[in-house]
């Protein structure tokens, strides 16, 4: 059933799913878990208030892996496809396998009805990522391709559809290998992960008055919450609405911005006035001070308040949209770390993909509950979402658990010099600050992963234009990268610096990473530099006995070998974390990887197609002994652990026990 623009919609397992759209008074954090009724309540009031309607467009669609010159006509018989859900890829099984996966085209079909209640609206389409290029028809018509295959992209389909009867919506989704040597590329032109294919996030449609918060800047949410001169004693905040007006006269409008603390209260709130004429945006600015700010503090205190943005006509309110607002401040020491509101805060933990064992990379937002538990579980502070953008439901979870988010683009390896790939990386890393903007999660904008280590053309000249459009959209946020030949020019065009190093892993040995980042320190004393990768695989299947308590290492495994023991991965943290903890001017740490993930191109360890270097399984079951070292690290609470106890079968029955512990 649908109640104003608050949607239940039925789930056979889990009884009802709330869709709430605006809000006439914020929900605090503590309200979610209300009892159920009290919820429905609520989440009926807000309904009430709210003219915008989001109707999910997750169930029943046909997919066909595969191509059809006219699979968009409303003419084509797809009863033979087969019947999908979204979030959907059809990498999900050959993608991990390490055989070789299919890259090619895919269509998605779905039929729907739209309310003849809504023909005065303007209605809009908007799919959560598709990989990688998207062409998209409504009724046997094109209405837009994305190219990009990990950000939110929405397209006005207004004058597409038919109001009362049953709409096709057709999508032809294509991941195919691009060929560097063409000019029209789209980032990443290759990389250590499944470039999983499909539809694999939500979609939705959108119905609004015809004025209303823009949906097609970016995909953005239409509001931009800018912090400024944040203190103790005080916070400034600039609130940025980008209005559209799609109807055919000039219109004034009222917009009216509020901001409210957890409980509800009213802290700041601001009224503007303009006028807008027809079938054209426009932006306005508005000024709030919050007086003795409660300030998001990490982990230790992650406090949110909610700004509502309202746009009304005389008494009539035509749209609405809530964002989270953390007020906080941090700088970067190269020599003293990270400093969060003016205190020291250790940034540590580890990085992400967005990929599950037999899901590949359409993981559900329980999947990423699941994983932010984790994250919470080890006593991380940082999350880096590698390599590309991620769900937007990963980024809120952080925003309210307090763990500070390195986020980037999708720029890995390889470049061409052509302007289609330059468009393309700065459409994405526009995409990226825009559709996150007001995350107080996020501190990192991430530039590039590892482009110096392939033969091409100069990086410097993408890395600087990219660099400057990331400080022109928010210069509040500092820029990063992630290098691996860390001397070369476009380590030193960001802000600060993450380093990907492997010692004891791809070549030397674990110990060899102090005096590193010593000599690179020492070299460099004014650049800020952090660990963005460094890990070593590990199969909770392969065991062989280790003299623990003596002066004896492990023996170093063939990296591209069938054999990385459990015991080798233990042994290679150890040592990092010990190394890591020493140095006040490691800015950050984060561990590759947090989980296990699908790359099919790899045929190492004790399953092809995976990356073992995960604390965790890509099942997400099985916590190595790795994950316990650092839990012991990192995580407060008192605990023992007893490592190798999946090592039953032994050569000996004289062994050596290792056990972690905080206690």
């Amino acid at each position: 059933m649908e109640n104003g623009s608050t949607l239940y919609v039925p789930c056979k397992k889990r009884g009802w799913t709330i869709r709430k759209v605006g809000n006439l008074f914020p929900i605090p954090s503590s309200v979610y878990c209300v009892p159920f009724l009290s919820v429905l309540w609520m989440s009926s009031v807000i309904a009430q208030s709210s003219p915008r309607i989001e109707i999910p467009l997750n169930d029943d669609w046909r997919f066909f892996r595969g191509n059809f010159v006219n699979a968009f006509e409303i003419s084509f018989d797809d009863s033979l496809w087969e019947k999908v859900c979204l979030p959907h890829t059809w990498n999900n099984l050959d993608g991990q396998d390490g055989g070789g996966y299919y890259r090619g085209p895919g269509w998605y079909r779905k039929h729907c009805t739209i309310s003849e209640n809504y023909s005065a609206k303007r209605v809009f389409v908007k799919f959560g990522a598709a990989g990688m290029i998207a062409d998209v028809y409504v009724n046997g018509r094109f209405v837009g391709e994305h190219r990009g295959g990990f950000a939110a992209f929405a397209f006005d389909v207004t004058g597409f559809v038919s109001f009362g009867k049953t709409n096709l919506i057709a999508v032809k989704v294509d991941n195919t290998s691009p060929d560097v040597s063409d000019k029209c590329t789209v980032a990443p032109l290759s990389a250590d992960f499944t470039m999983d294919g499909g539809l694999y996030r939500t979609a939705e449609l959108i119905v609004t008055n015809d004025i209303h918060l823009s949906l097609l800047d970016y995909a953005s949410p239409g509001v931009f919450l800018t912090q400024k001169n944040v203190t103790a004693g005080s916070a400034a905040v600039t609130i940025s609405t980008d209005l559209r007006n799609d109807s055919k006269s000039t219109e004034g409008v009222v917009v009216k911005a509020v901001i409210y603390d957890r409980g509800g209260r009213i802290v700041a709130e601001a009224t503007g006035k303009t006028r807008i004429n027809p079938m054209t945006g426009k932006k306005i600015d508005q000024e709030a001070t919050i007086s003795k700010p409660h300030l998001w503090n990490g982990r230790l205190d992650p406090y949110l308040y909610s700004v509502v943005v309202s746009v009304y006509q005389q008494d009539k309110l035509l749209d609405e949209m809530t964002q989270p607002l953390g007020l906080r401040y941090y700088r970067v020491d190269p020599e003293k770390g990270f400093f969060l509101n003016g205190t020291p805060y250790k940034l540590h933990g580890f990085c992400l993909h967005e990929d599950k064992k037999d899901k590949g990379r359409a993981i559900t937002d329980d999947d990423r509950r699941e994983e932010m538990n984790d994250l919470l579980d080890i006593g991380a502070t940082m999350v880096r979402l590698a390599h590309y953008q991620h769900g937007e439901a990963m980024y809120r979870l952080c925003d309210e658990n307090g763990v500070a988010v390195w986020t980037e683009i999708p720029l890995i390896d390889y470049i061409v010099d052509s302007k289609s790939f330059a468009e393309n990386c700065r459409q994405q890393l526009l995409e990226l600050i825009r559709q996150n903007y007001n995350h107080p999660s996020i501190f990192f904008w991430g530039i590039f992963n590892e482009i110096e280590n392939a033969k091409g053309p100069d990086p410097v000249p993408l890395v600087k234009d990219l660099n400057a459009l990331a400080k022109k959209e928010d210069p509040t946020r500092l820029t990063t990268s992630a290098a691996n030949m860390n001397d070369l020019p476009a380590a030193f065009v960001t802000d600060v610096l993450g380093l990907n190093k492997y010692f004891g892993w791809y070549g030397g040995n674990v110990r060899e990473l102090g005096p590193y980042l010593d000599r690179w320190h020492n070299e460099h004393p004014g650049r800020a530099i952090g660990l963005s990768e460094y890990g070593a695989g590990g199969s909770i299947y392969q065991h062989e006995e280790v003299q623990a308590a003596g002066p004896l290492a492990p023996e170093h495994p063939r990296t591209n070998g069938p054999w990385h023991p459990e015991e080798y991965q233990a042994y290679f943290h150890e040592q990092s974390w010990n190394t890591i903890e020493e140095r006040q001017y490691v800015w950050f740490s984060t561990v590759w990887n947090g989980f296990d993930f699908a790359s099919d191109s790899r045929r190492e360890g004790f399953q092809p197609g995976i990356n073992d270097k995960g604390l965790i399984t890509q099942d997400h079951s099985t916590k190595k002994d790795s994950y316990y070292w650092y839990k012991v690290q990192w995580n407060p609470s008192p605990m023992v652990y007893i490592t190798g106890k999946r090592f039953t079968k032994r050569d000996t029955s004289l062994i050596s026990v290792k056990v972690y512990s905080n206690a």
